[in-house]
């Protein structure tokens, strides 16, 4: 058989084209596993959600934090990428990536480049979170205020109240302009060209998924058709864009589905959704009396192991990876302060990596990493012009922060780490 040599230099091309893929680590699924590479990939890493927003407002904070996580092997962070709205809302990330429909801030979004940079200098993997179920970011809320839906019952506000407040959320998945303003913002981010590598994000390797929003829930069972319907066009419109990554929705599990197994498999199911999430918060969830002294009680334990096993199981007949993408206990006393003690919080986690690791689950983000001691705020909630912590604009700041200083929690995620 003759080659010519266009034939021949076409097959070299090929052969180089595939031989650079190949080495790209990307991170893919097989079955209920993670590979990069080939190679299985568990990790126990952290919610980071400022963590683009340092990346402009404070460099050298970023730079400190990323070199103290990297030494402490923490390598995968769960990273908001989203925050809509102005700042007329005191308890609300400010300023927003996106003030008005489709009008970005191109300043902050460098930032995330500037993020992406020095994360993918030290072999981290990000999951981005495009969307929030709650106001403290703006989110479905703040979309659907910008839609013409008048007076949401945001909390802390005279008008709060939960039911009124699940009514308003769920109209989400059927507000036309809503979804066209959240599509306009996933198309912006994915195709985006990094200002730093010059790398499209939807081609950066650091990056490790796309998430659809923040624990999104239908809210209302009248909702439940529109919910599916909006993760299956959503998640379907990132894959589209983007053949790289991973797509997850975001979820707490069963609770975010009015219990139910079946809505939690159908929506996970999905040939567009690579894997499954679950969050923990047993004081939240009722799960025990809300007194420090119960956290660690048989009842609270026995839950947390139960909603693990259910949904391990769950997702191994849909052959997908599970992540535990959040889960945190009170400091000793339900106290907020760094120099605050930590026992119960220590055996808490201990607790949710061995339960786990029994039970298959391939990653696991604490909530959260607020960097130095001196980050804390001293007021309850964040206001305006102090420095980002883990816990949101809307919750007591050091209520579920890990510090730099918690010692003691560190060893127990290292002994975690394998």
């Amino acid at each position: 058989m003759k080659f010519s040599f266009g034939v021949l230099y076409i097959l070299l091309f090929l052969s180089v084209t595939l031989s650079s893929c190949s080495n790209i680590k990307f991170v893919k699924t097989d079955g209920i596993d993670f590979k990069i590479k080939g190679t299985t990939y568990n990790y126990i890493g952290c919610n980071y959600w400022y963590g683009g927003y340092i990346g402009f407002y404070d460099k050298a904070r970023l730079i400190a934090e990323l070199d103290f996580l990297n030494r402490q092997n923490i390598r995968n962070l769960r990273v908001f990428i989203c925050g809509e709205g102005d700042s007329s809302y005191p308890f609300r990330i400010s300023p927003s990536l996106q003030e008005s429909p489709k009008q970005y801030n191109e300043d902050i979004l460098k930032g995330f480049d500037y993020f992406l940079a020095e994360a993918s200098k030290r072999n981290m993997k990000i999951v981005f979170v495009l969307n929030n179920n709650w106001e403290w970011s703006g989110g479905f809320g703040q979309y659907l205020e910008w839609s013409g839906k008048a007076n949401p019952p945001l909390p802390k506000t005279k008008l709060w109240d939960w039911r009124n407040y699940s009514n308003y959320i769920a109209q989400f998945y059927s507000c036309d302009s809503c979804l066209a303003w959240n599509n306009a913002w996933i198309q912006k981010v994915v195709n985006r060209k990094n200002t730093i590598t010059d790398k499209l994000y939807k081609e950066d390797e650091c990056i490790m998924a796309w998430e659809l929003a923040n624990e999104p829930r239908p809210m209302d069972s009248a909702a439940i058709e529109p919910y599916k319907k909006w993760v299956h066009e959503t998640s379907a419109l990132i894959k589209s864009i983007d053949k790289n990554h991973l797509v997850t929705i975001g979820t707490e599990g069963v609770i975010s589905t009015f219990y139910s197994g079946n809505i939690y498999s159908s929506i996970h199911e999905n040939k567009n959704i690579d894997y499954c999430t679950l969050h923990l918060w047993p004081k939240t969830w009722a799960w025990y009396n809300g007194k420090n002294e119960h956290a660690l009680s048989d009842t609270s334990l026995n839950k947390t192991k139960k909603y693990i096993e259910q949904h391990a199981q769950i997702t191994k007949k849909l052959n997908k990876p599970i992540v535990i993408e959040e889960f945190g206990l009170h400091r000793d006393g339900n106290s907020f302060h760094p120099t605050s003690t930590v026992s119960n919080r220590n055996k808490y986690y201990d607790f949710v990596f061995k339960t786990g690791k029994a039970n298959g689950i391939s990653g696991y983000n604490f909530w959260g990493f607020a960097g130095i001691p001196e980050n804390y705020n001293p007021k309850d909630f964040m206001q305006k012009g102090m420095s980002y912590s883990a816990d949101p604009p809307q919750e007591e700041q050091g209520l579920y922060s890990v510090f730099m200083g918690d010692s003691s929690t560190w060893k127990i995620i290292q002994s975690n780490i394998k």
